[in-house]
């Protein structure tokens, strides 16, 4: 046979993969970002401003627990699993995972162990004072997350999506009901027990999910893993994530609370939690599980540049397909959101959304940087532009005090801006990306005009029914409009339709 037909047998089956694990993620998505939306609401409407900053502040715990334990393993993951099931080699898929699993779970141990130990110091650094119960209920969500967010990409990294989506639901429907009890008559505290019954409830089905993936796979082989290659990516990663922590929303947390308060906090992370909540729905949060390990998978089966080319552009006139008109939604009807979805005492976050949502949608389109930057292993650009990081945090401690959170959402807007240019910059010298700004520019026009008819209808908008009445109104429109002017290539249409049940995607 062949080397092309066998290529061209491959991807077959990568498609075949893809199409049938795309019909499971539709059904998460179409589930999980509902109940996720109601829950966040329920939250946001039981704490107080100050205890949802607090909340917040315990989530960015999490999230430097999972740095400093990390060791680049969920972008080793990522990369390494999808090349490891397209070779058959079982034995290093398991060997990867297991260790990873270890490895992560001691570290993480001995850093809350610290943290429990200083508790006091930390809160006087930050100027917050967390009940010490508070830290040790939430330490066991902590440890479960991060354990079952390896197993999420291990499991998701083989094609699995199946058993990860159930996972998923059985996890977001059991914490809602917890969550529904408990925050009602324990507040906060019945807040974070909720969070670690949660995490270890996925955790455990996750982890027989994978056991059951091995009983079914031969583990025969003898090979060794590439522990060089695995090093150099990981060491890479590591210190990008680190890189990538400072730029995050989590570091502004810390900043925040030092200088202005658990209720900025809050404020601030308000706005965050409605970015975060509305961009799940964005194809590149919806299917990343599938396209992270179809990008790696289809690019190990002949490392052509000029695929990559392609499917960078394709992932980025989908992303922006959906992120335009999302974020021109929130201009125009961002207040309309706070005051009738979720609460007016966070109206005050306004402006701070706006800022967010114009940074977002610049960003978007270049986040699919990374995954070409990490086909080719050049994660030392990833690390590198990590540089970005120190001018935000600069930033954020010169412009805390004149300009507060709204000047504290420009520096990281800007850094991570910043940080995707540098990224793509490489990119196009070691793969020649070209960006289609013509699709985008047609994207962007349609856009613009959804926001115009939005803009002549939003004083109709008086209380929810009205607001979700508009937003759909406004989605038809722009669906019309896209239809006749078209931002895709045929080709790109029919990727698309072959992944739907039915070949609607006319645009």
């Amino acid at each position: 046979m062949h080397a092309n037909d066998n290529q061209n047998i491959q991807r077959e089956a990568i498609d075949v993969l893809i199409r049938r694990n795309s019909f499971y993620v539709l059904i998460e998505r179409s589930i999980i970002p509902v109940i996720n939306f109601l829950i966040t609401i329920y939250i946001v409407r039981r704490l107080t401003v100050d205890e949802f900053g607090i909340y917040n502040i315990l989530l960015a715990v999490m999230g430097y627990v999972g740095l400093l334990s990390g060791l680049g393993l969920s972008n080793i993951f990522v990369r390494f699993i999808p090349e490891f099931y397209q070779k058959r080699q079982i034995a290093n898929l398991k060997k990867l995972v297991e260790k990873g699993l270890l490895w992560r779970f001691v570290i993480c141990v001995g850093i809350i162990l610290i943290i429990l130990l200083f508790s006091v110091q930390i809160g006087e650094l930050f100027k917050f004072k967390i009940p010490i119960q508070y830290i040790i209920i939430f330490s066991t969500a902590i440890i479960f997350s991060l354990e079952s967010g390896l197993l999420s990409g291990a499991l998701t990294s083989v094609f699995h999506h199946k058993n990860y989506v159930i996972a998923q639901i059985c996890y977001t429907i059991l914490r809602a009901g917890i969550l529904y009890y408990l925050l009602k008559s324990k507040g906060l505290v019945g807040l974070l027990i909720t969070e670690s019954i949660a995490f270890g409830f996925l955790f455990i089905v996750q982890f027989f999910y994978y056991r059951r993936f091995l009983a079914i796979h031969s583990l025969e082989e003898k090979t060794e893993l590439p522990f060089k290659r695995l090093l150099r990516f990981g060491g890479y990663s590591y210190f990008n994530e680190i890189g990538s922590k400072i730029l995050s929303v989590h570091t502004d947390f810390f900043v925040i609370s030092a200088f202005l308060g658990p209720v900025a906090v809050g404020i601030y992370a308000f706005a965050n939690k409605i970015m975060n909540l509305t961009t799940h729905v964005l194809p590149h949060s919806m299917f990343i599980n599938i396209i992270r390990p179809a990008f790696f998978t289809r690019y190990t089966i002949n490392k052509d540049p000029e695929q990559i080319n392609k499917m960078f552009n394709f992932l980025v006139k989908l992303i922006a397909f959906f992120a335009f008109p999302l974020v021109t939604g929130i201009f125009v009807l961002g207040d309309k959101l706070i005051i009738y979805a979720f609460d007016p005492k966070y109206l005050v976050s306004l402006r701070v959304l706006w800022i967010v949502a114009a940074f977002a949608v610049l960003s978007f389109f270049l986040e699919p940087v990374g995954l070409v930057l990490q086909s080719i292993e050049k994660v030392k650009i990833l690390f590198f532009s990590k540089i970005f990081a120190i001018y935000n945090l600069v930033a954020d401690l010169l412009v805390i005090k004149p300009y507060g959170i709204i000047g504290i959402a420009l520096a990281t807007g800007s850094a991570v801006l910043f940080k995707n240019i540098f990224c793509y910059l490489f990119a196009k010298r070691y793969t020649r990306l070209r960006i289609d700004f013509k699709g985008l520019g047609m994207i962007a026009i349609n856009s613009l005009f959804m926001g115009f008819i939005l803009y002549l209808f939003r004083n109709m908008v008086v209380d929810l029914p009205s607001f979700i009445v508009i937003i759909i109104f406004g989605g038809v429109i722009y669906f019309v409009v896209a239809h006749f002017n078209r931002a895709f290539s045929e080709k790109e249409r029919d990727v698309i339709n072959k992944i739907l049940p039915r070949p609607v995607f006319s645009f």
